[in-house]
C-alpha cells in the first residue's frame, strides 16, 4: 500500500498561521462587545437592498408606461416611496455600524490601560514604549473601520447578491444566469487581491510602531544627542524610517486600486452583458430560448439590479483594507492580552488600614524567560517598623518589592500579609517610591495628589509637610504650585524624592515600599531624604531595597541578601 506523507510546515509559516490565528480570536473577542449592533446593521443592509428591489420594480414600471403610452404617476410615486423608505434604512445601517465600531473601541482602550495597569512596570520596562504609545492610540483607532464598516458588510457580500440574483432570475432567467456566473470571479478576485492588502498592513502597523518607538526615545534623549553631535545623524534616520511608512501606505494604496479595479471590470463587463442580452431580446434578435421572453418592465428591473447585485462586492473591496488594518492592530495589541504568569493574581488590592506584618516564606520568582529574578528569600518584615532588604546589585532586592505589588511574577514559596496569604497585589494598597521619583507635567501639589481633585488640602499640606517638602518649597518660584516639567524638571533629584515620598504620605498607605530611594542622591541629599523618611514612617511599616549604608543603619531591621554561587 501507497503510504502518503505530508509536509510539515516550516516553523516560521507555523509560528504565522498560529499567530494569525490568535489575532482572530481577539478581534472575535472584540466583537462579540457590539455583537447585537453590528447585526442590526446587517439586518438593516439587507433590508434596504429588498428596499432597493421594490425600487427598480416600480422605476422600471414607469419607464415600461411611457414606453407604452400609459401613465407613469403611479409607478413613479411608488418608486418615490421606496426611495425614501430605504435612505431611512441606510441611514439606520450607517449609525449601527458607526456605534459598533465606537463601543468596540471604547472597550479595547478600557481593557488595554488595565491591562497595562496590572502589568506594571515590569511589562512596560521590557517593551518599546513608543511602540505601546502606537498600539494603544493608533492601533486602537484601526480597529474603527473593522467594526464599523467591514464586518456588517461582509455579512451582506453572499445574501444579497443571491438574494438579486435570484430575483433577475424570476424576472429574467439569462440575466440572473450572468450575475450569478460573474459572482465567483468577483470573490476569486477579491481574495487575491485582499492577501496583499493584508500583508501590506502588517507592515505599514510594524514600521509606524517600530518609527514611534525610535522617535520617543530619540526624544527623550535630545540632551545625549547634541552632547555627542549626533543630531543629524538621528534625524536622517527619522527621514528614512518616515520614508519607509510612505512606501509601506503606497503598497496598501496599490492593494485597493487593484482591487477596485478588478472589481469595476468585472462588475461592468456583466452589467453590460445584461443590458446587450435585454437590448436583443426586445428587439427579437437574442438567438437562445433562455431569456427571449419578457415583458419590457421584467428586462428593465433585471438591469436597474445590477448596481445593487455587485455593491455589496464594492463595499467589501473598499473596506478589506480596513480588515487588514485591524489585523495588524490586533498584532500590535496582542502582548497587552495574552495570558502569561504576569495576570496570574486577581482580585482588587487588600484593604490595608493599619501598618501591616509583612512575611515572606521561600518566596522566589522567575520571568516568563526563565531568566531568575529572586532566589528563594524568607524574611519578616514587622508592622509599624522599617526593613532594609541589603545587598549588592543583581541579587533579587527590586524584584521582592516588585512581587508585593505584583510587577513580577511569585513562581515559588509564599507571601503572607498579617498572617494571611496574599492573594492579591498590593498596587493601589501600599505607597511605592522608586530609584527615580516620576514627577510629571504639572504643579508640585498636583503630583503629590497625582492629580485627584478631591484630595483634601489638608492631607497634601501635612503630608508636604512630613516627607520634607515644604522645607524646599519656599524657595520655588510659586511654592507648592510650582510648574513642573517632565521627569521633574524644576527640581533637584532629592527634592523629587521628597515629592514622591509625600506622595504616598498624602494618599495614607500604611505600607511604603521604596526601591532604591537615594540611588541618584549625593551625601547631603541623601540625609535629608533619610531624616524626612525617619517622620514619615511613624506609624507605618517600610520595607527599602538599598545597598547605601546610611539608609541601612536607619532602619530598624535589616535582611542581607547574597548571589548565590552557580553550581558547577
Amino acid at each position: 500500500m501507497a503510504e502518503t506523507l505530508t509536509a510539515p510546515l516550516p516553523p516560521q509559516a507555523d509560528a504565522a498561521a498560529q499567530a494569525r490565528r490568535t489575532h482572530g480570536r481577539l478581534l472575535s473577542a472584540w466583537g462579540r462587545r457590539a455583537a447585537g449592533r453590528s447585526w442590526r446593521g446587517a439586518a438593516r443592509g439587507r433590508a434596504q437592498a429588498l428596499l432597493y428591489a421594490g425600487f427598480a420594480w416600480c422605476a422600471a414600471g414607469a419607464v415600461a408606461a411611457l414606453i407604452a403610452g400609459a401613465s407613469p404617476w403611479t409607478w413613479a410615486a411608488l418608486a418615490a416611496v421606496f426611495a425614501a423608505i430605504r435612505a431611512g434604512v441606510q441611514w439606520g445601517e450607517a449609525r449601527a455600524g458607526f456605534e459598533a465600531g465606537a463601543q468596540v473601541r471604547a472597550h479595547v482602550r478600557r481593557a488595554a490601560a488595565d491591562a497595562l495597569a496590572v502589568r506594571g512596570p515590569g511589562f512596560t520596562e521590557r517593551h518599546d514604549s513608543g511602540a505601546l504609545s502606537s498600539a494603544l492610540i493608533e492601533g486602537v483607532e484601526k480597529l474603527d473601520g473593522y467594526f464599523s464598516r467591514f464586518l456588517p458588510v461582509s455579512r451582506l457580500a453572499a445574501p444579497v447578491p443571491l438574494m438579486l440574483a435570484a430575483l433577475a432570475l424570476w424576472a429574467s432567467p439569462a440575466a440572473g444566469l450572468i450575475y450569478l456566473g460573474s459572482a465567483p470571479i468577483l470573490v476569486i478576485a477579491l481574495a487575491l487581491t485582499g492577501m496583499g492588502a493584508a500583508a501590506a498592513a502588517r507592515g505599514q502597523m510594524d514600521t509606524l510602531r517600530r518609527m514611534a518607538g525610535r522617535f520617543n526615545d530619540r526624544l527623550q534623549a535630545l540632551e545625549t544627542l547634541n552632547a555627542f553631535d549626533a543630531a543629524a545623524h538621528e534625524r536622517a534616520g527619522l527621514a528614512s524610517a518616515a520614508e519607509a511608512f510612505r512606501q509601506r501606505t503606497m503598497a496598501i494604496l496599490r492593494a485597493a486600486f487593484l482591487s477596485s479595479g478588478a472589481l469595476e471590470l468585472i462588475a461592468a463587463a456583466a452589467t453590460a452583458g445584461v443590458a446587450l442580452q435585454t437590448a436583443l431580446a426586445r428587439s427579437g434578435a437574442w438567438p437562445f430560448a433562455i431569456g427571449a421572453e419578457g415583458s419590457a418592465q421584467a428586462g428593465l428591473f433585471a438591469l436597474l439590479l445590477a448596481p445593487e447585485v455587485y455593491m455589496p462586492f464594492r463595499r467589501v473591496a473598499a473596506a478589506y483594507h480596513d480588515r487588514a488594518d485591524a489585523e495588524a492592530a490586533a498584532e500590535a495589541l496582542a502582548p497587552l492580552f495574552e495570558d502569561d504568569a504576569a495576570t496570574g493574581a486577581a482580585g482588587p488590592a487588600p484593604v490595608i488600614t493599619a501598618a501591616p506584618h509583612i512575611r515572606f516564606i521561600n518566596a522566589a520568582c522567575r520571568y516568563p524567560g526563565g531568566r531568575e529574578g529572586l532566589a528563594p528569600l524568607s524574611f519578616t518584615a514587622p508592622a509599624g517598623e522599617s526593613t532594609a532588604l541589603w545587598g549588592p546589585s543583581g541579587v533579587g532586592k527590586s524584584t521582592a518589592l516588585k512581587l508585593l505589588m505584583g510587577y513580577a511574577p511569585l513562581t515559588g514559596g509564599e507571601i503572607r500579609l498579617d498572617d494571611a496569604p496574599l492573594a492579591a497585589p498590593l498596587a493601589g494598597a501600599a505607597g511605592w517610591v522608586g530609584q527615580r521619583a516620576r514627577l510629571f507635567h504639572g504643579s508640585v501639589r498636583e503630583n503629590i495628589a497625582l492629580f485627584d481633585p478631591e484630595l483634601p488640602e489638608a492631607a497634601i499640606l501635612a503630608a508636604a509637610e512630613a516627607a520634607g517638602v515644604m522645607e524646599f518649597a519656599a524657595s520655588l518660584p510659586d511654592g507648592l504650585d510650582t510648574r513642573l516639567g517632565e521627569q521633574g524638571a524644576g527640581v533637584s533629584g532629592g527634592q523629587a524624592q521628597r515629592i514622591a515620598l509625600a506622595r504616598a504620605l498624602a494618599a495614607d498607605r500604611k505600607l511604603i515600599l521604596l526601591d532604591e530611594p537615594t540611588a541618584h542622591l549625593d551625601g547631603e541629599s541623601e540625609q535629608r531624604f533619610i531624616a524626612a523618611l525617619t517622620v514619615a514612617a511613624r506609624g507605618r511599616t517600610v520595607i527599602i531595597a538599598t545597598h547605601s549604608p546610611a539608609v541601612r543603619d536607619a532602619c530598624h531591621h535589616v535582611v542581607s541578601l547574597q548571589i548565590r554561587a552557580e553550581a558547577a
